[in-house]
């Protein structure tokens, strides 16, 4: 196991790590894996390259997941409408985050908040 781990250097994983906080910091408003790319300085080519090389998920499915996850938290613990957490998370357009929460929750947000 070690071996398999040794192919990987520190740098690649670091490139994980701050990928990881950047994303915390900004998802409300980056959407796009080319404004990560670009803060790492890494293409965005690149920058999946290296996730897919240490097996992580792409970093489009994680910016994807991130904000799929704080949605659910707004609807599950909040009482804000559904435009407001569109616009909380980035969304410009209500209609989209809510095909965007469906496409990707597979639920619809009424659903969701009935569960």
């Amino acid at each position: 196991q070690s071996e398999s781990y040794q192919q990987f250097p520190d740098e690649k994983m670091d490139i994980v790590r701050k990928f990881s906080l950047l994303l915390e910091e900004n998802f409300r408003r980056e959407h796009e894996v080319r404004f990560y790319a670009a803060a790492l300085n890494r293409s965005p080519k690149t920058l999946s390259n290296v996730f897919a090389l240490l097996k992580q998920p792409a970093p489009s499915v994680l910016i994807r997941n991130r904000i799929v996850l704080e949605a659910k938290r707004y609807l599950h613990y909040t009482e804000k409408s559904a435009k407001e957490i569109a616009y909380e998370l980035g969304f410009e357009n209500p209609a989209h985050f809510s095909r965007f929460f469906k496409l990707y929750s597979g639920t619809n947000i009424s659903e969701f908040r009935n569960i």
